[in-house]
């Protein structure tokens, strides 16, 4: 399924990337917790993984080291104000979205 850009500003969001960046250039700010996306260049989401405070970077290297990125080019980053809330936002996104790599 294509990314829903109206996912951007789901009431958990506090912030989000402003695009997609290619896995190769990621970088985070700041030490919130979240979830991120694995998506083709068309937006077609490929994984949707959860990060603690302060664990994106680490988070997103290891699901590309475990080849939860199989077949994405881009990430994005969906930042919430607590590990809960981005627990809820991943168990929904991955509801509505279906990736493939999350089911591997």
């Amino acid at each position: 399924m294509i990314w829903d850009t109206s996912d951007n500003v789901d009431y958990r969001v506090v912030e989000h990337t402003p695009r997609w960046r290619y896995l190769e250039n990621y970088e985070a700010p700041g030490p919130r917790a979240g979830v991120y996306i694995f998506a083709t260049s068309n937006l077609q989401v490929k994984y949707v993984g959860k990060a603690s405070p302060g664990r994106m970077v680490v988070e997103i290297t290891s699901a590309i080291r475990r080849e939860k990125a199989y077949g994405a080019t881009l990430v994005k980053a969906l930042y919430t104000n607590s590990d809960d809330k981005a627990t809820t936002l991943e168990r929904d996104l991955i509801e509505k979205y279906h990736p493939p790599n999350n089911f591997t």
